[in-house]
């Protein structure tokens, strides 16, 4: 009888234990899911903005790099009456730019023209120039004149052009110009007009899920994109009506200034008001904001079928353990057996298999379930240290790439200690890791010696790749003696690998140290100094053509020049002159021309070593912001016999 009431009493107190905590994992379980169902469908929302960001962002920064190049380049293509051959080929190759205005100060000289409007009519491109600012309609001048009072690159708000009806938002990056003080001058701007109507289509046929939608509002709120066309440009996310948010308190104008990501609950005009989840996100490179909005029963309508199947499982579960629970109380046997079957569990024991038949000890089972978890743990540890192992390799590696970068750069002198007939030295100064600037120089046979000096567009490891490519094209089609010959080839090669944009000013020389004829090709690069013996510097500031790597078709011509006994050829890039003090003066090519004539009869090092110095002493303790290539070649003709 006391072990019937024994058996009684622990079957009842088992049965209500194992019942509490049935419920209580369903409740856990419940809410852990729908806190997992939330935070999937939050990284599925992340996820699929990504993809229209990342597709919002081609558009956004391929237009705010057209405007910036165009910029650098309009003063150079405007003094060469190109400035319309610029703008055709950049909306000729971009389709989404509707136009490309070019505003430029009247008071600069030597160009033809100084305002610039292109614009796509239909299929074809319309270039209207002019000496008057030019607009494509009456709206685009007042949006950017909201954007050129900051004197700094910018989004205009989007706008309806009245001439065709179409969307757009407008991008404004100012021209500047060195001037003689050696500080950046204002002289006019540039305005690419990105059309809104095939990101519109784009994002209108995205779908979440069977209701669900997506739409883009602008940083100050107008809607941009929604499904609801007499919506766009017509609301403001700042006048919606209070029945959108409920009773929750929603700080959109916060939300926008400090440019957040989250998720609320929202009650959608578009289904009349009924509870939807709407997830918000900005898109940094212009401070717009894209929104994701999804009825509220399409989220969680998994969830609550999953709940169903649990509780009916869970039912018929312990309705099984309380028998079970019953039977094994009754008989009293094998007290431990519970325990060793979670012990076999958590150790992923199988039994018969891994333990002797015959034993009933569950001492032994317990001992033997503790050393299979401190292996266990001890093989857990191994992996640890084998995973830490691992990441320091991988980080070893990724030094050793940037050394690679840095192996390609020639820095070992005497460059040619068996021939005397030439002497040279170089300095190379990356502003960051991997740098942007190259040079090179070899023989292509005993008497031709070909040298580069080249500089990429951009910073960073896309330029130092790009680098790394152009000269390797440029020493594979060194098999030509004419200069420009080379340069043409290069041209063409960098034109077909060049997917992101990037361009390369280049001074090519081939001089031949028999005769001491110079033949070079300057491709927009700065000007190369000839340091005569007496001090006298000539300067080699004619360009035969663009930079390489944006027109396949660019032909390249040359010149030539007889070098004489002691004359110093010096090739540098604009990080040298463009080098800046603590008061953001620039070093400036005259100042760099006043040192050069001051280095008359030293040799390459000595004159490289000592212009060094000189940057150094004018720069102070400012950081270097620019890569720095200095190459000094001194030519010394065999006397014939």
């Amino acid at each position: 009888m006391i072990n019937k009431s024994i058996s009684y009493r622990l079957s009842i107190y088992i049965s209500i234990a194992v019942i509490t905590v049935f419920v209580a994992f369903i409740i856990v379980t419940y809410l852990f899911n729908r806190n997992q169902s939330k935070q999937n469908i939050e990284n599925k929302a992340i996820g699929l903005s990504s993809n229209i960001i990342m597709s919002v962002e081609k558009y956004v920064v391929s237009t705010k790099e057209i405007s910036s190049n165009i910029s650098e380049q309009i003063l150079y293509f405007g003094h060469n009456n190109d400035a319309e051959l610029l703008i055709s080929a950049m909306m000729n190759k971009y389709h989404f730019l509707n136009t490309i205005r070019v505003d430029i100060n009247p008071d600069i000289k030597n160009l033809i023209f100084h305002d610039f409007l292109g614009s796509r009519i239909n299929d074809s491109i319309l270039i209207e120039k002019s000496n008057q600012p030019i607009y494509h309609c009456k709206i685009e001048r007042q949006m950017v004149d909201q954007v050129t009072s900051l004197k700094q690159p910018d989004w205009t708000e989007p706008f309806k052009c009245s001439n065709d009806q179409n969307l757009v938002v407008s991008y404004y990056s100012p021209i500047n110009w060195l001037g003689d003080d050696g500080k950046n001058h204002l002289i006019g701007d540039v305005v690419c007009e990105l059309s809104l109507l095939e990101l519109s289509d784009s994002i209108n046929s995205i779908k979440l899920g069977n209701d669900g939608y997506a739409f883009l509002i602008s940083k100050k709120g107008e809607y941009i994109t929604h499904p609801q066309e007499n919506w766009i440009l017509n609301r403001n996310i700042h006048n919606l009506s209070d029945k959108i948010y409920g009773k929750k308190k929603v700080d959109v104008k916060n939300i926008l200034q400090e440019q957040k990501s989250g998720s609320t609950i929202a009650y959608s005009e578009v289904f009349n008001y009924k509870k939807t989840w709407l997830y918000y996100t900005p898109i940094k490179e212009n401070g717009w904001f894209l929104i994701l909005i999804v009825p509220y029963n399409e989220l969680f309508e998994p969830l609550y079928i999953n709940l169903l199947r649990m509780l009916f499982i869970s039912v018929l579960g312990i309705l099984i353990i309380y028998f079970i629970i019953t039977y094994i109380t009754n008989k009293l046997v094998e007290p431990l057996s519970v325990v060793t079957s979670q012990l076999r569990k958590f150790s992923n024991l199988s039994g018969a298999e891994d333990f002797a038949s015959e034993s009933k000890n569950e001492v032994k089972v317990v001992s033997e379930s503790l050393n299979y978890m401190k292996s266990w743990y001890e093989k857990y540890k191994a992996e640890q240290k084998t995973e830490l192992r691992k990441n320091h390799r991988q980080t070893q590696d990724l030094m050793q790439a940037s050394e690679i970068q840095q192996s390609l750069i020639k820095t070992t002198f005497p460059a040619f200690p068996n021939r005397n007939d030439i002497d040279l030295y170089a300095l190379y100064k990356p502003a960051r890791i991997v740098s942007g600037d190259l040079f090179d120089y070899f023989f292509i046979d005993d008497e031709n010696l070909v040298f580069t000096i080249g500089d990429v567009s951009g910073k960073g490891v896309p330029a130092a790749i790009f680098m790394s490519v152009a000269q390797t094209i440029i020493k594979s089609n060194a098999t030509f003696k004419k200069a420009k010959n080379i340069v043409n080839k290069a041209n063409l090669d960098l034109y077909t690998n060049n997917q992101h944009q990037f361009f390369l000013t280049l001074f090519l020389g081939v001089l031949n140290l028999k005769t001491g004829v110079l033949h070079y090709c300057n491709a927009a690069h700065t000007p190369t100094f000839i340091l005569k013996s007496n001090g006298n510097i000539a300067e080699l500031d004619h360009s035969h053509g663009l930079p390489l790597g944006l027109y396949p078709d660019k032909e390249y011509s040359d010149s030539k020049i007889e070098i004489e006994n002691g004359d110093s050829i010096i090739l540098y890039t604009d990080g040298v002159t463009e080098i800046q003090d603590e008061n953001n003066f620039l070093f400036g090519e005259e100042r760099f021309k006043e040192n050069v004539s001051h280095l008359a009869g030293q040799s390459p090092e000595e004159i490289v070593k000592r212009i060094e110095k000189s940057l150094n002493v004018f720069k102070g303790n400012v950081a270097q912001s620019d890569d720095i290539s200095l190459l000094v070649l001194k030519y010394f003709p065999k006397k014939k016999t």
